[in-house]
């Protein structure tokens, strides 16, 4: 059975994630891991059965505070409880502790909420920034503010590289939840020009699955984000794919412009990040 992992640290922004989760794990028919990782300091005067004690008394606490903490999300969604696990995770760092855990048990996506605006680390928060940056495990970027919507429609940005192992990717996470598939490419006017008609049959053809094409064109007075947003305000996508396979991380280049925060898709649309050592 297919794993989802959504992590929380039991704050308000955090519960954008797990609603979306719940939710996906309902269309792909998944279970629900929900990770809560900690990380306890031993006073240098405590004793091993000191600190014990007082470690299964932290974690019986914070076990009951998840569990009532998931129940109120439940209740605000009025939907009634999926098949899933809490789990405490002791670790020094939140990041690697994630990690750990969706490789260990097998976890096809991790879950996080995100933060805004800003640079790459206020846009996404510093561990969303270095989950995307690091994981092997595709990474569900969900905005705190979201809203639960009817995943209908996925659109991937694509830069032609690898663009077949990378459409696979995208329409394994397409076909479960029935949504349409949609691939952009920003093209320069000196690139090649495409017949969509034969295009798209040869992407539905590769793909296994409905997949259209489109193909806005590069402005270079304007920074990529921004030809990026403007074609997601028109295509008005459910969920944006992106995939991190530069050699310099792609979301630095993307969204370190110091104008990033005037564009507005990250702060509204999940987001589902590939890192290039994924699926190697």
């Amino acid at each position: 059975m297919e794993k989802i992992l959504v992590t929380t640290d039991m704050s308000v922004n955090s519960k954008a994630a797990i609603r979306f989760a719940i939710k996906l794990c309902k269309q792909r028919n998944a279970e629900l891991i929900i990770l809560h990782v900690y990380h306890l300091l031993k006073p240098f005067k405590w004793s091993e059965q000191a600190f014990t004690v007082y470690t299964d008394t932290f974690k019986e606490k914070t076990a009951k505070e998840l569990t009532a903490f998931i129940a109120g999300i439940y209740q605000d969604i009025h939907e009634p409880e999926i098949n899933h696990q809490l789990v405490l995770a002791s670790n020094t760092d939140v990041v690697d502790g994630i990690i750990a855990y969706a490789n260990k048990h097998n976890c096809s996506y991790i879950c996080i909420s995100t933060r805004g605006a800003g640079n790459l680390t206020k846009i996404f928060g510093t561990h969303t920034a270095k989950l995307i940056n690091t994981s092997e495990v595709p990474v569900l970027c969900i905005p705190s503010s979201y809203h639960l919507k009817e995943l209908t429609h996925v659109l991937y940005a694509s830069d032609m590289t690898d663009y077949e192992n990378e459409l696979k990717k995208v329409v394994d996470f397409a076909r479960p939840i029935q949504a349409t598939v949609a691939m952009m490419h920003i093209s320069y006017p000196y690139e090649f020009t495409y017949d969509r008609e034969l295009a798209e049959a040869s992407l539905r053809q590769k793909a296994d699955y409905q997949v259209s094409l489109l193909t806005p064109e590069r402005d270079i007075t304007r920074t990529l984000l921004e030809d990026i947003d403007r074609a997601i305000k028109s295509t008005k996508p459910s969920l944006v794919v992106l995939f991190n396979h530069q050699s310099r991380s792609f979301f630095e280049k993307l969204f370190f412009p110091s104008n990033a925060e005037e564009y507005s898709f990250y702060g509204k649309i999940p987001l589902l990040t590939f890192n290039k050592r994924e699926g190697k």
